[in-house]
C-alpha cells in the first residue's frame, strides 16, 4: 500500500500545482530621469533645486532660469501626477486647478491679476498666460508686475512658471520649454 499511497499523494500535489490561481497584482511608482531643455540664448542659466516628493500623488522639481544680459529670471516647477485620481482628470483641465491654486494665493497676499495673453508651447497647444501686479519691493524694482503660466509637457507632467521675463523671454521660454 506504500506505493499506491505515494502516488496518490504525488497525484494530489501536481493537481493542485497545476489549478489556476488568481495571482496578487499592485501597483507601485517609480521617478525616472528626463532631460528638461529650453532654447533661450547664450545668456540665460539654469539651476536646479531640490527633488520633492509626497504622499499627495504629485512630485515635483523646481528651477530658476536667470538672464545674466538683463534684470529677470522665471521660476519654473516640474509637476509629475501619479494620483489615481488626477491622473484621470483631462490635462487641460488639471492645468486650469494648478493655475487657479498658485493665482488664488498669490492674491491671497494682495497680488492682483491685471491681464492676461496667449502664446503656444512646444506641442503647439495654447497657453493662457496671466499677467500680475504686485507691491512687493524686490518685483517693483523689475516693473511690479510679473508672469504666470501653467501647462501640461506631456501626460501627466505639468509646468507652473512664473516669470519676471519681458514678454518675449516669457513666449519663448513657454515655446521651447520641452522634456524628453
Amino acid at each position: 500500500m506504500k506505493p499506491f499511497a505515494a502516488l496518490v499523494s504525488a497525484m494530489l500535489l501536481m493537481v493542485c500545482l497545476a489549478m489556476p490561481c488568481t495571482a496578487l497584482e499592485s501597483t507601485f511608482f517609480t521617478v525616472t530621469e528626463k532631460t528638461l531643455s529650453v532654447d533661450l540664448g547664450p545668456s540665460f542659466e539654469i539651476y536646479r533645486g531640490e527633488f520633492n516628493a509626497s504622499e499627495d500623488g504629485i512630485v515635483n522639481q523646481d528651477f530658476i532660469i536667470n538672464n545674466t544680459a538683463a534684470p529677470g529670471a522665471a521660476f519654473v516647477s516640474i509637476m509629475g501626477v501619479y494620483d489615481d485620481i488626477l491622473s484621470k482628470v483631462s490635462p487641460g483641465v488639471l492645468s486650469e486647478l494648478f493655475l487657479i491654486g498658485g493665482i488664488s494665493t498669490v492674491e491671497a497676499r494682495g497680488d492682483m491679476e491685471i491681464g492676461n495673453w496667449t502664446t503656444v508651447d512646444i506641442k503647439g497647444n495654447n497657453v493662457t498666460v496671466h499677467t500680475l501686479s504686485t507691491n512687493n519691493e524686490s518685483i517693483q524694482v523689475l516693473g511690479g508686475s510679473y508672469d504666470m503660466a501653467v501647462w501640461n509637457l506631456d501626460k501627466s507632467t505639468y509646468a507652473v512658471m512664473v516669470s519676471l521675463f519681458d514678454q518675449n523671454n516669457t513666449t519663448q521660454t513657454i515655446k521651447t520649454l520641452a522634456i524628453s
